[in-house]
């Protein structure tokens, strides 16, 4: 399992080594060019402050508070030597062989494989030179950077220790969440508190609270979707069980045919009923997407009419296509078929016999619009919004329904970014009902059929 806390331990400890390594080679470098400079005072004192007597004896003319720097624990370190009239009178080290200075002040001096650096002064006819080798600096360096970088390296254990308990109180809060989260029934789905929560973690918090408020409102409508569903199940179940007892009660044959007919009739209301349901459960959220693809809504208005023609005949009403523009959108085509037949099917049902339904597609600048017009009794304006909700059937409806078809419609316009508009009919008698699709899925549709 992949652990948090290591993987912050991974990132944390080599950038704090590496910045600690910085740290040290940045100190390292400006100590070096300090030493430097300190060790080439140092020579420039001891060849300015040395004087010679008549018997070539070495002196410090000031050594007020200040130690010889000629000490006995030095003298394998710096190299003093006089020169007078270019010639050697004095050295600290007769087995070491320099050429005669030929210039005052800093320099170099390589002699076979060792370099020397040097400082001349000169006094009168006297030159005092001193000398130090190369490689007695880098053993200072080598023991400054030794003393620079010892302290990271040790620190090291201790470093990770205090990351450690460091990264653990900071994924504190997480575990309190999780924790107040696994306490929980199934049922609770409060919002977690985070109001005291830090900053870094508010953002997850919130964002399982917005679940956590999806889920309430999706267990909310589901469970009224039950209760609507089992009370609107309940009627025609119950009265099927009426009209069997009728029918078994029954003594004449005229009697039993009209119990069996009302029989039939609630078999079909209850089958009609169920597969809307069944429709809704296919068109949830959660439910598996449907691909998209190019819809053409006239093509689909002439096969919807070919399958409802019969029925249409059946109650003497005029069913057809009054305006059939070349439309195509990006939509699923079996979704838009039953958004389609569930427009229609309510049109040939509540317009009433010999009533007239016209299907219209047309372009305009909002977007390409599908149409269902009918000239029944229509629905009252007051009423027009709360029949797209579930199971709501008007005051003026009497005849069968389930007052789920509108709904269905609904649900498939707003899977494709589309809006139902319900108002009177152009003449004023009847209902027209509209399902506006946007521009962009028109555009976009004809973008993808561009060669």
């Amino acid at each position: 399992m992949s652990s948090l806390r290591r993987r912050l331990l991974l990132w944390l400890l080599p950038a704090t080594f590496l910045a600690g390594l910085l740290a040290s080679v940045g100190t390292y470098w400006g100590a070096v060019l300090e030493l430097d400079d300190l060790l080439n005072e140092q020579m420039r004192y001891i060849a300015e402050h040395i004087s010679v007597d008549p018997g070539e004896r070495i002196a410090l003319t000031d050594t007020r508070d200040k130690p010889s720097p000629l000490r006995d624990d030095n003298a394998d370190e710096v190299l003093l030597q006089v020169w007078n009239a270019g010639v050697l009178s004095f050295t600290t080290d007769s087995a070491l062989i320099l050429p005669p200075p030929m210039q005052t002040g800093l320099s170099d001096v390589q002699v076979g494989d060792q370099t020397w650096h040097t400082f001349v002064s000169q006094r009168g006819d006297k030159v005092f030179r001193v000398a130090q080798a190369q490689n007695k600096r880098w053993e200072e360096l080598a023991g400054l950077a030794v003393h620079l970088l010892w302290p990271v390296v040790s620190l090291i254990p201790f470093l990770a220790l205090f990351l450690w308990f460091g990264i653990s109180y900071g994924l504190k809060p997480l575990k309190t969440v999780a924790t107040e989260l696994s306490e929980r029934n199934v049922n609770s789905l409060q919002p977690i508190a985070s109001k005291e929560l830090p900053s870094e973690v508010k953002p997850l918090v919130d964002a399982l609270n917005d679940l956590l408020g999806r889920l309430a409102n999706a267990f909310t409508m589901q469970k009224h979707f039950i209760a609507d569903a089992a009370h609107e199940l309940r009627t025609p179940v119950a009265a099927l069980s009426i009209q069997v007892e009728l029918a078994q009660r029954a003594t004449q044959d005229a009697e039993r045919a009209v119990s069996l007919s009302e029989v039939q009739a609630g078999v079909t209301r209850l089958t009609h009923l169920t597969q809307q349901l069944l429709t809704l459960a296919r068109l949830e959220p959660d439910a598996q997407s449907s691909v998209m693809q190019s819809v053409d809504l006239s093509a689909l208005c002439k096969s919807v009419i070919s399958d409802q023609v019969r029925r249409a005949e059946a109650s003497g009403i005029d069913l057809g296509l009054a305006e059939h523009a070349a439309s195509s959108i990006s939509g699923d085509p079996e979704t838009l078929r039953i958004l389609l037949n569930n427009l229609v099917e309510n049109a040939i049902r509540y317009a009433g016999a010999h009533a007239k339904v016209d299907l219209a597609v047309r372009d305009t600048e909002q977007g390409v619009v599908l149409e269902v017009c009918d000239n029944g009794s229509g629905i009252n304006a007051a009423e027009r919004e709360r029949v797209l909700e579930r199971f709501y059937r008007g005051n003026n409806q009497t005849g069968p329904g389930s007052g789920l078809g509108l709904s269905i419609v609904k649900t498939i316009a707003e899977q494709h970014g589309a809006q139902v508009l319900l108002d009177a009919a152009p003449n004023g008698v009847g209902l027209r009902v509209q399902i506006m699709f946007p521009t962009k899925l028109w555009k976009l549709t004809e973008q993808e059929n561009t060669p």
